[in-house]
């Protein structure tokens, strides 16, 4: 593995921030670290660039420990969430920064900065103040100072955070293409899970300083862990009283599920889907999402929340409907349990709607 941090704890006074955190990352790899403000995200971003010190644990870059090398000469590259661009230097000089530090002779200097402006599509920008630029540009040019200096590893404290959200989603593709690029060991912080899952080779979850699962987006997303993770990725609804609903029974232990839209299915009225499975709804609120409805339906008294396609017949408040539920995942304080309904055949098509490209697709419901 070429980064490991091993047994990493940190206490800010009396505030454990982080608890004997464990996890490695593979040579080029893109990691995000996800959780909600306040989990310990940057604080690991810090130890790992030396900008914190922790107060137990290891560090290895490289098979190399560095707990003791300053954050100068661990060749780190770290993106900050304000860009921490400098005000009365241009795209050139921000970028050239850290090679004037290293003593890089001029010609150098020129041809990398020359090769990292290429690299971020800002030809013709160099002259420019960061006044002059966009939050997205901004960003850019961040990345490039960052990657001026060949660091082994880049870190980026939610690198779009700042940037309206059209941009977002374009310096998401963009910045998952230029690492694939450059192979450069990356990790990253952000609290939005859409990011995390869009962006990273792999996820680690960060709960109040420990770490609640680790794998790929799809692993995480279809297979949590635990009840955290559960609860935090995916849209997910909370259910205290999911025995009551068709097809599953009560289990031992497990007081609670959750829910995610993509597991339901809505139907018209006089639709014959699986009878013995349909509930009973009446939709309470429909949300325009762009590519799809989001309609809150209330069943026995339960909020259920699934997706209705645009192209589909519209629904709307007041309206009764079928509800059939395909999946739960119940949990307890220690594991999360994947139950399927018990009144389906496991060849049952699982029907999704209101995809990207606005087309039905059916995956089998195992």
């Amino acid at each position: 593995m070429y980064v490991e941090l091993k047994n990493i704890s940190k206490e800010f006074g009396d505030f454990p921030a982080l608890k004997n955190i464990s996890f490695s990352i593979e040579k080029g790899k893109l990691v995000g670290l996800l959780g909600p403000s306040g989990s310990g995200k940057t604080t690991i971003l810090r130890i790992l660039a030396g900008l914190e010190q922790p107060d137990s644990g290891d560090i290895f870059i490289n098979g190399k420990r560095v707990n003791d090398i300053p954050a100068s000469r661990r060749g780190i590259g770290f993106v900050f969430q304000n860009y921490a661009l400098f005000r009365y230097m241009n795209v050139f000089n921000n970028i050239a920064f850290g090679l004037e530090i290293q003593k890089k002779d001029k010609a150098f200097i020129k041809r990398r900065v020359g090769e990292l402006i290429h690299l971020i599509g800002l030809e013709g920008f160099e002259k420019r103040y960061p006044h002059q630029l966009s939050g997205g540009q901004k960003q850019r040019v961040a990345f490039a100072r960052a990657l001026a200096t060949n660091p082994d590893v880049l870190l980026l404290d939610e690198p779009f955070a700042a940037i309206d959200a059209k941009v977002r989603k374009e310096l998401r593709v963009w910045l998952r293409e230029t690492i694939n690029k450059l192979k450069i060991t990356s990790i990253f912080v952000t609290h939005d899970q859409d990011e995390a899952i869009e962006v990273a080779d792999e996820i680690v979850i960060i709960n109040h300083g420990v770490i609640e699962q680790k794998g790929s987006p799809v692993a995480i997303y279809q297979n949590p862990a635990t009840p955290f993770a559960a609860q935090f990725i995916g849209h997910s609804i909370l259910l205290d009283r999911y025995s009551e609903l068709k097809g599953f029974d009560k289990f031992e232990g497990f007081e609670k599920a959750v829910i995610r839209p993509e597991l339901v299915r809505l139907l018209k009225p006089g639709q014959q889907t699986h009878l013995d499975a349909v509930e009973s709804g009446v939709v309470e609120n429909v949300f325009f999402r762009g590519n799809l409805m989001e309609v809150h339906v209330n069943v026995k008294g339960m909020k259920i929340v699934a997706y209705h396609s645009t192209e589909d017949e519209p629904l709307h408040p007041g309206e009764p409907v079928g509800v059939l539920i395909y999946r739960l995942y119940l949990y307890n304080r220690n594991e999360v349990k994947l139950v399927n309904n018990s009144l389906l055949d496991e060849q049952t098509p699982l029907y999704l709607q209101g995809n990207h490209n606005k087309e039905k697709s059916w995956i089998a419901c195992r």
